[in-house]
């Protein structure tokens, strides 16, 4: 009977002390910025080009941020030649244009998109979002697949490039 208890008092203490050293690491976990969380993840590629191409890297590593990031497939169906363009030096400030009109200034969970409100995009325009049942809808049309978090933003992957309206925002 000692033996018994002997295993079975062990085996709870190691037990124990499994659970407690997986809390402990996940206590530590850290997370890294924006950039650096996005370059982690093979389908952002051109995201992540694109953003270093129009010099917004170190913009969206400073600062809380809510990031609709396009997939390399969505990159992929744009019109042929659009974005090889869009990546020339002369287009640089076009290329912002379109990059900050998916950041939100405000680093934004799903459960705050229940209501479906617009929210105002670093270029000034406003992006509407809408969670309902899966999938996260931006514009009515733009479906949201995955998201990563990063320390100072929600990414969230999205299948189109979004592109802002003409003209400039309303104020």
């Amino acid at each position: 009977m000692t033996t018994k208890r002997f295993i079975l008092a062990s085996l709870v203490f190691s037990l124990s002390l499994m659970l407690l050293s997986s809390i402990a690491l996940a206590q530590t976990t850290t997370y890294v910025n924006a950039m650096d969380t996005a370059k982690m993840a093979d389908e952002l590629s051109t995201f992540v080009a694109a953003v270093e191409a129009a010099g917004l890297g170190d913009k969206l590593n400073n600062g809380q941020y809510t990031i609709f990031a396009p997939t390399n497939e969505a990159f992929a169906n744009l019109p042929e030649g659009k974005l090889d363009r869009l990546l020339l030096p002369e287009n640089k400030q076009k290329l912002i244009e379109i990059l900050t009109y998916h950041v939100i200034p405000i680093r934004l969970s799903v459960d705050d998109f229940r209501e479906g409100k617009s929210y105002k995009t670093l270029n000034g325009h406003l992006l509407n979002v809408l969670f309902t049942n899966p999938p996260i809808l931006v514009n009515k049309k733009i479906s949201v697949i995955t998201s990563l978090a990063a320390s100072n933003a929600i990414i969230y992957f999205v299948d189109m490039v979004i592109l802002p309206p003409e003209g400039k925002p309303a104020n």
